[in-house]
């Protein structure tokens, strides 16, 4: 079940992202992104009460930002992300969004490749914007 994220799915972010990329971008900025944000859009996908995958954006006007994505390695290849993705882009297109942008590590081909898939073109190139490797811009135009 996709539904939109709150406090109570902090640590089980957290812990996520950890498992996922070694790292969280930590329990104060997702607590501000939930609690403080008034642009701060974000979801979890949940089964049995476990967050197996989240997503989150910042929205301003008629443009919105990816700040995250994560599947957990163990659910990964059951479409969660895909559905995440189609149920945010819904929602943002929804909200009156026109644009969207994210950036991806240059290594993370699978990644790419989901977005590509839903529309999304890769626009230019962000060097060391993970600290030693460059990341990969990508837009997309909602219609």
């Amino acid at each position: 079940m996709i539904r939109k994220a709150t406090i109570e799915d902090i640590l089980s972010i957290v812990k996520l992202e950890e498992s996922v990329f070694n790292v969280s971008l930590g329990e104060t900025f997702l607590y501000d992104e939930l609690m403080l944000n008034p642009f701060a859009h974000y979801f979890v996908y949940e089964i049995d009460s476990e967050v197996l995958g989240y997503i989150g954006f910042r929205a301003t006007d008629e443009t919105s930002e990816m700040m995250n994505f994560a599947v957990s390695p163990k659910a990964q290849g059951m479409k969660i992300g895909s559905n995440l993705l189609a149920y945010s882009l819904a929602y943002l297109k929804q909200i009156g969004v026109k644009k969207i942008m994210l950036e991806v590590r240059k290594s993370n081909t699978r990644a790419q490749h989901i977005y590509e898939k839903f529309g999304f073109i890769q626009s230019y190139i962000r060097k060391n914007y993970y600290e030693t490797e460059d990341a990969y811009v990508y837009m997309k135009e909602v219609s």
